[in-house]
């Protein structure tokens, strides 16, 4: 068996050329400042406001996250607002949001919402536009990039090979979590407890 942990987009370069959708995204170029000042005026803020950004979440300062005087699910929300008026930004999630699963359901906002650990995650979700994407990863140009909830970045190739499997393609919908209990079937094995997918019956010849 023979896959990848994700997809990952054209490169903008090559969308451009052939009159498609996508380009780099570069936040240091925003003019952030009037959005901040909004922020901090409506929430009766000062210094500084977030900590930094963290693919793809963005981060408040600790001395805001720490303020119980402070609405930060409303915060976080002014937030979201502002960032979809920013080049190459679809939309941002609200970590609020996010913990409480208020979303609408949909493949995107599963995919976003799969990403999510309270613990782990910042505070604001940030989805760039399909084909769009941060290209400077600490120094390095990057041409192409994956890490986003649009269905390019979940289009991953599965190939099972061995006797027994027949030469067929299946273009149906499948995940990379089916491949445990369909190894598992083959060998004639209970799947792994903590296995979530499905059994792929075409690698078993029905």
């Amino acid at each position: 068996m023979l896959s990848a942990d994700r997809g990952a987009p054209e490169a903008p370069g090559f969308l451009a050329s052939i009159g498609g959708l996508g380009g780099y995204v570069t936040p240091d170029a925003w003019d952030t400042e009037p959005a901040v000042e909004r922020i901090k005026a409506r929430f009766g803020l000062s210094g500084p406001l977030f900590e930094g950004y963290d693919h793809p979440y963005l981060n408040l300062a600790d001395a805001i996250r720490s303020d119980r005087d402070i609405d930060l699910a409303a915060l976080e929300t002014a937030i979201a607002e502002e960032l979809a008026g920013f080049e190459g930004v679809a939309f941002a999630v609200s970590s609020a949001r996010l913990r409480e699963a208020s979303l609408p359901e949909n493949a995107l906002t599963r995919a976003v919402l799969n990403n999510y650990h309270p613990d782990r995650s910042g505070d604001n979700y940030v989805v760039f536009k399909p084909g769009w994407f941060i290209n400077d990863m600490d120094g390095l140009s990057a041409t192409v990039t994956h890490g986003s909830p649009w269905r390019y970045d979940t289009f991953v190739p599965i190939f099972f090979a061995g006797w027994g499997v027949a030469a067929r393609t299946v273009s149906r919908r499948v995940h990379t979590v089916d491949i445990a209990p369909t190894l598992a079937t083959v060998a004639g094995k209970l799947p792994p407890s903590g296995a979530a997918g499905e059994v792929l019956l075409e690698v078993l010849g029905r």
